[in-house]
């Protein structure tokens, strides 16, 4: 499924830039009116509900998020991100502070909604593109409640409980009374709106007249719902384990994997920083691809991420962890040990070498991860202590790793020759459906079983991910129920790495419950390498000692939302 650019959305993305994101319809015009009887405007409008949709690409304080999780450390201290993990986080310290804008960007639709109903624009019509042009508009509405259940699920999946106001409210007095719905009435309602829109939105742009990508489609919409079953169904949401929750998120994954409408596969490799044609990061080509939102031109990524050392590198990287390089297997399927005398190990494995333990591992560990000895740019990368690019090196890796995935290889950030290229952020991919239905089906129907009307059981759908060839991965077989649920935590961790997922995956599981079997390690680890006459020793350290509270499953509620709404209740503990 090849795909173009959204023309009139990068464009007046780049043109308005974050300053417009509370674009509205006081912005510039007194009257909405004056925006929505302009078909251009109204199309701006919408680009600019678009512009809200989130990525990662060092979306706190300069660091990405996975920074908070135990995917990574942030090379900088006393910044926003280690408040997550440092007993500083609070009502009155919100981080990630997209409340405002979520709720802006649903206001925006409300408003889009209520404006361009019965609108025909006939001053247009005899322009030679007009029906073209109409049919286009046709489908604005049905993107717009796309971005509006969108929006609502990033706040659901912050705080819970949130309120959710009835069309547009220009009472300051109603407005600031609502009473929060409750999680799984959110949910409900952004499954009937997916149901409701994703068979008038095309599964493929490409067959429009002005070959516009980077919308919403049909497989967009089903993404959306079964990302938001399969949260409603996980144990924070679903304390009771009522498995009907499982089975509805098991069905929506199923009836995405059956639609023979939908033209998504799996792509070779799993990314290649220095060729976009390949993989399917930043590459709007990939088949692979279901969404993402589409940035312009930069470098900055890079500068922030290269690997310190490097020329143009400005030592604001988000640094991969020890225990994230931990779940990648062997390449035979055999996990990889370091112990607290830095001795390596695969117990199992035929093709590891404790003297290269980089070497021979799952595919996609080093088309994720900078690891001592990688090429870069046609430079070996040393992270070991004294190396070019590690410590003492100012703002070097702390963890021992720099970062690959979505880092683009081929930007120059020095010299005469500075470059910069255009960033996809995926918010949707093929590999996300697949271990969304494993997950599912395991935990509704076991490892094996295959329901009336299934494509495949959990354990296959598995495979499918560690199987492809850009894994080259042996399957798994005779798993149990809990065995495989184990195997499909690690197996989102590596899938996913680094695409906004882990954050909101311990959560959701509630891994640091130490009675949950799969509960994970407040310490984030990292790697100390020194070096000796070209051999390496290794000692696995603790890089930060992180602190976990149970009320950090939600965020805190923004204590000045609570105070101006006695009626916004706020979150357990905080």
């Amino acid at each position: 499924m090849k795909r173009k650019i959204l023309y009139f959305l990068l464009t007046f993305t780049l043109i308005t830039g974050c300053e417009l994101l509370d674009y509205s319809e006081q912005s510039f015009y007194d009257d909405p009116e004056d925006i929505f009887s302009n078909f251009n405007r109204t199309s701006q409008f919408l680009a600019d509900i678009y512009n809200r949709l989130p990525t990662d690409y060092s979306s706190v304080d300069g660091a990405m998020r996975s920074a908070a999780s135990d995917e990574a450390e942030y090379v900088k201290q006393n910044t926003d991100v280690q408040e997550f993990t440092n007993g500083q986080w609070s009502a009155f310290n919100s981080l990630d502070a997209n409340w405002a804008n979520y709720y802006s960007g649903i206001r925006s639709v409300n408003l889009f909604l209520e404006y361009i109903n019965g609108r025909t624009y006939e001053e247009y019509q005899y322009i030679d593109t007009y029906e073209d042009e109409m049919a286009r508009f046709d489908k604005y509405q049905y993107e717009a409640r796309f971005l509006r259940a969108f929006f609502y699920f990033e706040l659901a999946k912050r705080y819970g409980d949130v309120p959710m106001p009835d069309g547009v409210i220009d009472d300051i007095v109603v407005i600031n009374s609502i009473e929060k719905t409750p999680f799984d009435n959110i949910i409900t309602y952004i499954v009937n709106e997916c149901d409701a829109i994703r068979d008038s939105l095309p599964t493929d742009w490409n067959d429009m007249i002005y070959l516009e990508t980077g919308r919403v489609t049909a497989g967009a919409v089903q993404t959306l719902k079964v990302r938001s079953l399969l949260y409603s169904a996980s144990p924070l949401h679903n304390p009771t384990n009522d498995v009907t929750k499982w089975e509805a998120a098991a069905a929506a994954a199923n009836e995405f994997l059956i639609n023979t409408d939908f033209n998504y596969s799996f792509e070779n490799v799993y990314y290649n920083s220095n060729d976009m044609s390949q993989g399917v990061f930043n590459n709007r080509e990939s088949n692979e691809l279901i969404f993402e939102r589409r940035q312009g031109n930069a470098n900055s990524f890079e500068r922030s991420n290269f690997p310190m050392g490097f020329e143009g590198a400005n030592g604001n990287a988000t640094c991969p962890s020890q225990n994230l390089v931990d779940a990648y297997q062997t390449i035979d399927g055999y996990d990889v040990i370091i112990d607290d005398n830095g001795t390596w190990s695969a117990p199992g494995s035929v093709v590891f070498d404790p003297a290269s333990p980089y070497d021979n591992r799952d595919l996609r560990f080093q088309q994720t991860i900078i690891v001592n000895g990688s090429d870069w740019k046609g430079s070996t990368v040393e992270t070991f202590y004294g190396g070019a690019n590690g410590l003492p090196v100012a703002d070097a890796t702390p963890t021992g790793y720099y970062l690959k995935k979505h880092v683009r290889q081929d930007i120059e950030i020095s010299g005469s020759n500075v470059t910069t290229k255009e960033h996809m952020w995926v918010l949707f991919k093929l590999g996300e459906i697949y271990l969304n239905y494993a997950e599912a089906v395991n935990e509704a129907y076991g490892p094996t079983n295959v329901p009336g009307g299934f494509l495949m059981d959990a354990t296959t759908a598995l495979n499918n991910i560690r199987s492809r060839p850009a894994a080259g991965l042996p399957p798994v077989f005779g798993l149990t129920k809990d065995e495989l649920r184990s195997v499909i935590i690690r197996e989102r961790q590596v899938e996913l790495a680094f695409e906004d997922h882990r954050f909101w995956d311990v959560r959701r599981w509630q891994l640091f419950d130490e009675s949950n079997p799969d509960n994970v390690t407040e310490d984030l680890y990292g790697i100390e390498i020194l070096e000796d006459n070209g051999s390496f020793t290794y000692s696995k350290i603790i890089v930060d000692d992180r602190l976990w509270d149970d009320k950090m499953y939600l965020y805190p509620i923004p204590y000045k939302e609570t105070n101006i709404n006695s009626n916004l209740t706020q979150n357990p503990g905080w």
